[in-house]
């Protein structure tokens, strides 16, 4: 009797991460047995995993178990052809392709998946940019497919040497966590999520929040979420003190998806100007989810993304240009509250018609089983 078909997820940790929300978003959806493994373990991996349609270990030197490294060598032993394993960004494909060279008699097949654009050594891990150049140079005939999640991000890699052949995109994929619940009212919310790290250039977001505030003067406030952006963060607060932000800005530092879902609900615009490694910025189409407005830096597929239900912005961009359009949206609610609302609409059904997890479930199903 043939065995069922599993999967077999090989990812870094499951950190608060692009990658890593999107795969727990997929597993519900993917009909095999699904199987988890990460490399080192967060302090939330346990927690994210734990209401998932998936079984879970790590490899963490510091934190596995004799247990945990048991079922792996099981799993790694009774792999045939009903097996898939699906690695998540650089490191990831980069160990599940030393399984493959080893195991290299066993018809297991491989599925990289690629979540940003390419990366400098300046701009990523030592180990990532490692893991890159290993990748594309010696490896490239390891797996049998190549998933991208923008098309930036894809064209970028063909030209250091990705098979085209191999390649497919596939969009990420979102589901609505709470109810939409916009209110009418002078205050103006603009939320950012992003971890506090020079690749989402929070100084670009925070200089074009004090000259909003300086030269429009309007009732507003700033939530952002992310790592790092907690009040534990004195240099932090001292930074927005001194800008004459602060008494405008709640710190909520990192919290569940569904209330990042519920601040989304709640406001008129997200903000994202990263300088660098974007592929497909999930918090973009996330919070379009809401008939939250995003303006966002034009970095891998953010332009496609937003279409005409936004704003897509040079990395270069001065802050009193970014002010300019937070003033834009903000004349727009308040001028003609009933073309913003039916704004709103137009920009969810956009996004719940596009973004769908279920087209993303399915595509992947499809590449699984050609």
């Amino acid at each position: 009797m043939k065995r069922k078909k599993r999967n077999i997820h090989i990812i870094p940790s499951l950190g608060y991460g692009g990658a890593e929300s999107f795969l727990l978003r997929l597993i519900p959806l993917m009909d095999e047995e699904n199987i988890v493994i990460t490399l080192y373990q967060t302090q939330y991996d346990k927690a994210r995993i734990k209401d998932n349609k998936a079984e879970y270990l790590t490899l963490d030197p510091f934190r596995t178990s004799i247990k945990d490294i048991k079922y792996f060598l099981k799993i790694i032993f009774s792999l045939n052809e009903n097996d898939t394993i699906l690695s998540w960004l650089y490191i990831a494909d980069l160990f599940a392709s030393f399984l493959k060279i080893l195991f290299f008699w066993k018809k297991f097949q491989i599925i990289w998946n690629i979540r940003n654009t390419v990366i400098s050594i300046n701009e990523y891990s030592f180990i990532a940019f490692i893991s890159f150049t290993i990748l594309r140079i010696f490896l490239m005939h390891i797996p049998q497919r190549i998933i991208f999640n923008s098309k930036e991000s894809m064209l970028q890699h063909f030209k250091k040497g990705y098979d085209k052949k191999k390649s497919k995109v596939i969009y990420n994929g979102f589901t609505r966590y709470v109810s939409i619940k916009k209110i009418k009212n002078n205050k103006f919310n603009i939320v950012c999520v992003a971890r506090y790290h020079p690749q989402k250039n929070h100084e670009l977001l925070f200089q074009s929040i004090a000259k909003f505030k300086q030269i429009y003067s309007f009732d507003f406030k700033l939530h952002l979420v992310g790592k790092g952006l907690n009040k534990n963060n004195l240099i932090l607060i001292k930074h927005l003190k001194k800008l004459n932000i602060y008494q405008n800005v709640i710190l909520y530092g990192l919290i569940y998806p569904t209330s990042v879902h519920e601040l989304f609900s709640k406001s008129d615009i997200s903000l994202l100007l990263s300088s660098y490694g974007e592929s497909f910025p999930n918090v973009i189409a996330e919070s379009m989810l809401y008939g939250t407005f995003p303006i966002a830096t034009n970095i891998g597929d953010t332009k496609s993304i937003i279409r005409d239900f936004g704003e897509t912005v040079s990395k270069n961009s001065s802050a009193k240009e970014i002010a300019n359009l937070i003033y834009k949206y903000y004349l727009f609610k308040n001028n003609d509250f009933e073309k913003w609302k039916i704004r709103q609409k137009e920009c969810q059904d956009f996004a719940n018609n596009r973004f769908s997890i279920e087209n993303s479930a399915n595509k992947f199903k499809e590449i699984i089983y050609s």
